[in-house]
């Protein structure tokens, strides 16, 4: 990519430089490399030894300071320059390696006046620089502008792996069918940068080689006027082979023109595809031994259509490549792989052609928008990829920018060029190695870069050109009566037709989308982003110079329009006033500015009215008819105008949810307002209901980096930037107000505040080096204690009592650890010092016992002292060593046996300090975060872990087992700054949060997770077992769905992993398979004390896990082989026993059983994609009742029998369900059509204790329901819903009502309540204070304000 010089002086040269130096050379921990300084020394001019500390060169990073010698700089290279050349063997930019340049560098930087030097040192050796270096050295820009990603550019191209990966799937599959691979997208969508940043180096690292096979060769072009002839020249061969099928070639002509001449004639025939195919082989063998297929990529494939004029060659041109991608007639692969990069726009004339129909319809893809994830990496990943850092907030903002008016928070597809322009523009503004926010507003944004776009396209254009592009842009924006202009779609070949200049119009169009001002997608033509209609001045002034002329002319094409639609209806045609306003209108305007339709319309209407004064007659019906008229359009419009507001809430919704899942509640609960009866604004609460939802707090006016709630939860304290602590009152959750006036008296920002253990007592800390104490017994009106406690030499970062209240320790910039008695705190004394550290010290932590302090900080380290006697503290010689960057968080859990620690190196990590002298880690670390992790903290119960970061979220982990930890849900998002700090309440039922938007936020946290992740419930439903990745059962009290309380402790089967636990009819046993391929009983009659019944049986399976009880209890069935099934007499549970020979006759695994409700019937569902069905009536003597029941078209996973058993119901790897009536099992056959939605294979299934509801969950990650009510005429109950993480292979609907039991996430499973009223209730008291009336102007400003809760 370019290397662009840098703008900020050569200081800040030098700080960028040895950014990107440290970025190649992997990011290795500072303290790392000031080590490696010491044990390789160096000695200076005058023989010292070179040391130079981990600071210092910090500060040479971020243009603090510069190296006084070029010595400590040497030292540091040394060390930097050999890992980064291991990781690069060729520098990503030129002179990284070079120790001259670098010693160039540092002259200029020591030089530099902003560094305190002054500039005639730099003048009296100019003479020598300027003769040795380079003219500058550059900084290297990792965004393109406008431009597509080459090749070259590929280490900077982010955020399209997921599509890069896609790509090469589909050219695996076109490697065993042969044909056309086709990338399809909107102008704009990146089409060419995937092809050339994301899939020529994919297959130059060999993704389609054998394993340790050399990659074929790649050849890319674009069509251009001839592209017969460009091919020809690329590949020569093809001049000769064709050459050689046609024996008349003139000698005349060039070989390309022959080869062109000599297709043209030949094309299609076998033997022309034959010649094409040895041509192509021999070029591959020419390129390269490799046996991978060559792969040709034609970019911009639309050229063929647009600078082509002859057929003939255009279909020669096609033929050919389809040629050189099929296989031979002998069943010999294709020799080559031809990707063709197209704009959507061009679908219609690809159909025409049946090579590229075929390919449309069977090897293309779409290059869509990215996801919110993907268009972070997009905006960060290049800036990390060349050492630059962007301030906090700065991707947040872009990304909201972006996404402005996109479904679900994605973005139009042709705003990347303008977003990578903007980027662009950033980095010339950047300061410090860092892209900051004040570059990204002087560079204007996306508007700054829109508008320039736009003003540049607009002055290349003739004077004709400008007023055909003025009226096409007019016709793209929607002008409403009382608000704002809006984009509007438009059909291309419309626009050209209604043109009064259909080619200027045509050649504007192309100069807009050349300038990605205007997107192209199949037929529609429409402005790229919504910013275009304010930030381009010229486009304002358009539209606000003459509004009600524009409102005027817009109403008449429109009429227009719809006149033409409805066949010339007369009725449509404008009358008396109305028709008097558009003629004199059109006198002043002229004709330039009206659509031909409009100018018809207008000539039909005038005409219509010379026609009704002569016929004075007719005058009265016409009137009744234009009566009739209007109150049909008005009802009509109505209806429309409701549709619209409807579908624009939920659009809302929808693109806030992965944002702002508390704003995007309730914004669903104003869908259901709107249309009560919807099922899917129904479905979408529900989805909700398991949802993190939050309440803000409002009144600091700076970040918020500390939340405590007092021990009796009804309390909560926060530390701020703004210099005050603020108290609340929140004993009501869902109305939390402040207590009295904000705490003030420091001096600086506060950065904690924390109860003492019997909550009478605060305790603050601050910046300004000062720890300050607080009676809280009246929290309305807390007071002063004593002096402001001193010691510390800088700032204070954190502060944390002993349990038992008496101690109090604080954190500190000066490399210490300090310890207070509070045992009177009005009466502070100091203890003791703990050192040990080499940087600032930024956590501290208490164990639950009192004994153990943890401390973290800047270098990276934790370190545990023994406090018994805090008079006496002891270090422990363990120093707990793990992360790369400074640990901002250490928490205990709460039976102190675990530590976690949340670091700048976006990562959590757990720690075993059972014993603290032999701490060790636990699992490997937690990862998934993109920012630093500020904060972390243990829920009361200590199941729970919460880590709050940089990146704007906060997660949740399941820790019930610390070294098998395991994310719970989605993040948790809806700030837009960084996340400094999170608590939870006593009960575990709320966690506060404080981020950099000055906001606190309580988030009710689900309590309805029970650890598993499968499960069954008892018939009764009172009970839910659960088996876990720890390979223990689990048995629950779901009485209370929201509140489940284990029973007993957790009990292991003999061996192996729990597979399918089952309970009997009567819920006295629980039978489960086990990983060692054994089944084994429990008598569970008391849920407390579980026991085994009997040995564990081994059966004969490898995989197949299915197992079912009949209605009675006496007969269990499993399968006994992975293809056979086997009964089992279980009347006395302590013996199983076999019943009969296994049953025989599926071909595939058997995946599950389901015995009928009269128990006569057993179904079995297999992988080879039927069900049998099997007369159990006796169970010693069964027979096989008719044919296999088939319609699947992939493996069977799942089985359930309604309620009534008159249907079964199946699921399957095809993604459908089907439903089958079984009221006759000699009878059975398919009920209705197969149900389809799910997106991936169907795993779960579970009917409603009625039967008319069924629910089926698949691998999508999405749970649907169904209206089974008439199995032949089932149909979905509104759209999916997701339980707001990864769904599992555990379904089942409570037997007490309206509960869902599903695995949710990883070693998970939720109870689902699927009452509507009940998720109102909840979404209501969670989210109060979101919707404000601003944010309702923001998101729904064609409503009247009217929040849906009572607040």
């Amino acid at each position: 990519m370019e290397a662009l010089s840098p703008d900020s002086g050569a200081r800040t040269a030098f700080a960028e430089r040895l950014a990107l130096l440290y970025k190649e050379a992997g990011n290795p921990p500072l303290q790392r490399v000031a080590e490696a300084v010491v044990r390789h020394p160096r000695v200076d001019e005058r023989g010292r030894i070179v040391r130079v500390s981990a600071q210092r060169i910090s500060d040479w990073r971020r243009a603090k300071n510069v190296p006084a010698q070029f010595a400590a700089l040497s030292a540091v290279l040394h060390v930097l320059i050999p890992e980064a050349r291991r990781e690069r063997p060729v520098p990503v930019s030129a002179g990284l390696y070079d120790m001259a340049q670098w010693q160039l560098l540092w002259e200029r930087a020591v030089a530099d006046p902003a560094n305190g030097r002054s500039a005639p040192a730099f003048a009296d050796d100019q003479e020598r620089l300027q003769g040795d270096a380079p003219a500058a050295v550059h900084s290297v820009c990792p965004y393109r502008g406008l431009a597509s990603y080459r090749q070259q550019d590929a280490r900077w191209f982010f955020g399209r792996k997921r599509s890069t990966d896609a790509l090469v799937a589909q050219l695996r599959a076109a490697e065993k069918t042969g044909g056309l691979v086709m990338l399809v997208g909107a102008s704009g969508a990146g089409k060419s940068s995937l092809l050339n940043a994301g899939l020529v180096p994919a297959l130059q690292n060999g993704v389609l080689s054998d394993e340790g096979g050399r990659p074929g060769p790649v050849l890319q072009l674009v069509p251009g006027a001839d592209p017969l002839a460009e091919l020809t020249r690329r590949i020569p061969e093809l001049a000769h082979a064709v050459s050689a099928t046609e024996e008349t070639g003139a000698a005349t002509e060039t070989a390309a023109a022959a080869a062109a001449a000599a297709t043209v004639r030949e094309a299609g025939t076998p033997l022309f595809a034959e010649a094409v195919k040895e041509a192509v082989t021999a070029w591959a063998r020419r390129q390269t031994s490799s046996t991978a297929r060559p792969v040709l990529i034609i970019d911009q494939f639309e050229e063929t259509f647009t600078l082509s004029s002859d057929e003939a060659s255009k279909r020669a041109f096609i033929q050919l490549l389809q040629a050189a991608s099929a296989p031979s007639a002998t069943g010999e692969p294709a020799p080559a792989l031809v990707v063709l990069g197209i704009r959507a726009d061009f679908y219609e004339q690809c159909l025409r052609y049946p090579e590229l129909a075929d390919a449309l319809q069977h090897r293309h893809m779409v290059l869509g928008p990215l996801t919110t994830s993907e268009l972070r990496e997009a905006v960060t990943g290049p800036a990390k990829a060349v050492g630059l850092e962007l301030e906090p907030g700065l991707a947040e903002l872009i990304i909201r920018e972006v996404s402005t008016d996109g479904p679900r928070g994605t973005h139009d597809a042709g705003v990347l060029p303008l977003l990578s322009h903007a980027l662009l523009a950033t980095w010339q503004r950047r300061k410090t190695g860092r892209l900051t926010l004040a570059g990204y507003r002087a560079a204007g944004g996306i508007q700054g870069a829109v508008a320039a776009s736009a003003e540049r396209a607009w002055s290349d254009l003739d004077p004709a050109a400008r007023t055909a592009a003025r009226l096409l842009l007019l016709r793209l924006v929607r002008l409403g009566e009382d608000t704002q202009a809006t984009r509007r779609r438009g059909a291309r070949r419309q626009l050209a037709e209604e043109s009064t200049d259909p080619g200027k119009t045509e050649e504007s169009l192309e100069a807009l989308v050349r300038a990605r001002l205007v997107t192209l997608d199949a037929e529609t033509v429409e402005i790229t982003h919504e910013a275009l209609l304010h930030a381009w001045p010229r486009l304002r002034d358009w539209i606000d110079e003459d509004r009600n002329d524009n409102l005027l002319r817009q109403r008449l094409e429109e009429d227009g329009r719809a006149w033409e639609d409805s066949g010339r209806d007369t009725s449509l045609l404008y009358r008396g006033s109305r028709l008097e306003q558009a003629r004199a209108w059109r006198k002043t305007a002229g004709g330039t500015f009206l659509t031909k339709g409009a100018v018809e319309f207008l000539a039909a209407s005038a005409r219509l009215r010379r026609r009704t004064v002569l016929i004075i007659r007719g005058a009265v019906a016409v009137l009744v008819v234009l009566a009739m008229v209007a109150v049909v359009s008005a009802v009509v419009a109505w209806r429309q105008r409701d549709d619209a507001v409807f579908e624009q809430v939920v659009a809302e919704a929808d693109r806030v949810q992965d944002t702002d899942p508390s704003l995007s509640a309730q914004l669903d609960l104003v869908a259901h307002d709107l249309r009560p009866d919807d099922e899917d604004t129904q479905n979408r609460l529900l989805s909700i209901v398991n949802a993190p939802l939050a309440t803000q707090l409002l009144g600091h006016k700076g970040a918020v980096y500390l939340t405590t709630f007092s021990p009796n939860g009804r309390f909560l304290a926060t530390a701020s930037y703004d210099r005050t602590v603020r108290l609340w009152d929140v004993s009501d959750r869902s109305r939390p107000k402040p207590l009295g006036k904000p705490l003030t008296g420091h001096k600086s920002w506060v950065s904690s505040a924390v109860f003492s253990p019997d909550g009478d007592t605060l305790a603050t800390a601050s910046d300004d080096g000062t720890v300050r104490l607080w009676d809280v017994r009246d929290p309305g009106h807390p007071r002063p204690l004593g002096s402001p406690l001193t010691g510390h030499k800088g700032a204070i970062y954190l502060v944390a009592f002993t349990p038992d209240g008496r101690t109090l320790a604080s954190a500190g910039d000066d490399h210490t650890v300090r310890l207070w008695n509070v045992r009177d705190p009005s009466r502070p004394k100091p203890l003791r010092r703990l050192t040990g550290h080499t940087a600032a010290v930024r956590s501290v932590a208490f164990s639950p016992d009192g004994g153990t302090l943890a401390a973290g900080g800047d270098n990276g380290t934790i370190r545990l002292w023994n406090v018994t006697d805090p008079h006496h503290p002891k270090p422990v010689d363990k120093v707990m060593t793990g992360h790369t960057g400074t640990v901002h968080s250490v928490a205990f859990s709460p039976d102190g046996r675990t530590l976690a620690s949340g670091s700048r190196d976006n990562s959590v990590r757990l720690w075993n300090v059972r014993d603290p002298r032999r701490a060790k880690p636990l699992g490997a670390p937690l990862t998934g975060h993109t920012g630093a992790v500020w904060s972390v903290s243990f829920n009361p119960a200590g199941t729970m872990l919460a880590a709050a970061s940089a990146d704007s979220t906060a997660s949740l982990w399941n820790v019930r087992d610390p070294a098998h930890p395991s994310q719970v849900g989605e993040p948790l998002a809806g700030s837009s700054g960084e996340i400094y700090a999170l608590g939870f309440s006593p009960d575990g039922r709320t966690l506060a949060t404080g981020s950099g938007d000055n906001k606190v936020r309580l988030w009710s946290i689900p309590t309805s997770d029970v650890v598993g992740r499968i499960g069954a419930f008892r018939p009764d439903g009172k009970v839910l077992a659960t088996a876990a990745r720890d390979e223990r059962l689990r048995l629950w009290n779901v009485e209370r769905p929201n509140r489940p309380v284990a029973l007993g402790k957790p009990f292991t089967p003999r061996d192996g992993e729990v597979r399918a636990p089952v309970f009997s009819p009567d819920g006295h046993t629980l039978a489960v398979l086990t990983g060692n391929r054994a089944v084994q009983l429990w008598d569970v009659s008391d849920p407390t004390r579980p026991e085994p019944e009997g040995p564990p049986v081994a059966l004969r399976t490898r995989f197949a896990a299915a197992l079912a009880f009949s209605p009675d209890g006496r007969t269990l069935a499993t399968a006994d082989t992975d293809r056979t099934i086997q009964l089992w007499d279980a009347g006395d549970p302590s013996r199983l026993r076999k019943l009969g020979a296994p049953l025989t006759g599926h071909k595939g695994y058997v995946n599950s059983l389901a015995f009928g409700r009269d128990g006569r019937t057993l179904a079995s569902a297999s992988a080879d994609g039927t069900i049998r069905l099997w007369g159990v009536a006796d169970p010693r003597h069964v027979s096989r009742i008719g044919k296999p029941l088939r319609g699947h078209l992939g493996p069977i996973n799942e089985l359930d029998y309604s309620p009534d058993g008159r249907t079964l119901a199946s699921g399957s790897d095809d993604g459908t369900v089907r439903l089958w009536n079984v009221a006759d099992p000699l009878k059975a056959a398919q009920a209705g059509s197969a149900l389809t939605g799910h997106t991936d294979a169907v795993v779960s299934l579970t009917f409603s204790r009625d039967g008319h509801t069924l629910a089926s969950g698949g691998d999508d990650n999405t749970v649907r329901l169904w209206d089974v009510a008439r199995p032949s005429d089932a149909s979905p109950i509104g759209q999916s819903m997701s339980p707001n993480a990864k769904t599992g292979s555990f379904l089942s609907f409570s037997p007490r009502g309206e509960m869902i039991g599903v695995s949710s996430g990883t070693d998970t499973v939720r109870l689902w309540n699927l009452d509507t009223d009940e998720a109102i209730r909840r979404i209501c008291s969670a989210t109060l204070g979101v919707l404000t009336r601003e944010k309702w102007q923001e998101y729904l400003p064609r409503l009247s304000y009217a929040p849906p809760c009572d607040e």
